[in-house]
């Protein structure tokens, strides 16, 4: 297979931003999890609203490093993807 045209620059695209995303995530997981941090909750607080702010603090905490990281992690993804396309 080729590594030219807009079809194939597409996909290379594609699958950058799906290896970031997965990294990223998984970078997340233990700041998802609460792990190394702790939120006084209200009694009033629902299970949404502490899974809701669970999700976010885990996303948005550390974000350019974890942006950097994935960065590169989806970079090597697309290397790794165009020579396997090479041969």
């Amino acid at each position: 297979m080729k590594i030219d045209g807009r079809r194939n620059r597409i996909f290379i695209v594609k699958w950058f931003l799906i290896v970031f995303a997965f990294s990223y995530v998984i970078i997340s997981l233990p700041n998802l999890f609460g792990i190394g941090e702790v939120i006084d909750w209200v009694p009033e607080a629902s299970l949404f609203q502490k899974v809701r702010v669970c999700v976010i603090e885990g996303l948005q905490n550390g974000w350019i490093f974890k942006s950097i990281i994935s960065s590169m992690i989806g970079i090597a993804g697309v290397v790794v993807l165009i020579l396997r396309l090479r041969d």
